[in-house]
Order: structure tokens, then C-alpha cells, then sequence
């Protein structure tokens, strides 16, 4: 996921301007949010 982050964020650079950058900009965000979200969580799965 980091590195679909990555690769949104850069996409969103690069087009830099419009609807589409805006697009790649959520995504990269939110891909960004998952990947933390994945690092952080318990091992095991299981919640209380």
C-alpha cells in the first residue's frame, strides 16, 4: 500500500492540475491512511 501511496501521489504531481490530480490525490491519501492503518494494527486480529 505504500507503494501504490507512492505511486498516486506522484501521479497527482505530475498531472498536477484538474479533477483527475484531485482523484490521485484522494487515493494516494487514503492508500496512504490504509497502509499506516495495516502497520499499527494488533497481530492477532482479534478485539476485545
Amino acid at each position: 500500500m505504500l507503494v501504490a501511496a507512492g505511486v498516486a501521489l506522484y501521479k497527482g504531481w505530475k498531472i498536477h492540475t484538474g479533477t483527475q490530480a484531485w482523484l490521485a490525490y484522494g487515493l494516494g491519501v487514503a492508500a496512504l491512511g490504509l497502509a499506516i492503518w495495516h502497520l499499527t494494527r494488533q497481530a492477532d486480529g482479534r478485539q476485545a
